[in-house]
């Protein structure tokens, strides 16, 4: 069926770390089976990473709409420099 993705923009100040929420990032496609919906990375953050909290500095490639829902994914910035934005598809 289809789906649908809704997202807002994160603010993550230089260094930190914040959670990818479902205020954030959500799925949805009228099968309340949120694990099975697979987000996969094809393009990573420029200036940071997506990881999960309890495996801190090692980047994932990709993770589910539970993972989102369950507070375990964030997404890490790396550097120093003060940058506007990041994206990653």
């Amino acid at each position: 069926g289809d789906i649908a993705i809704f997202t807002k923009p994160l603010k993550v100040p230089k260094g930190d770390r914040s959670y990818i929420t479902t205020d954030v990032l959500l799925a949805l496609d009228g099968t309340d089976q949120p694990e099975e919906l697979l987000y996969v990375i094809t393009s990573p953050p420029q200036y940071g990473q997506i990881e999960y909290i309890s495996y801190p500095g090692i980047p994932i490639a990709s993770f589910s709409q539970m993972d989102v829902a369950r507070q375990i994914v964030c997404y890490v910035h790396k550097t120093e420099a003060v940058v506007l934005e990041d994206t990653f598809r």
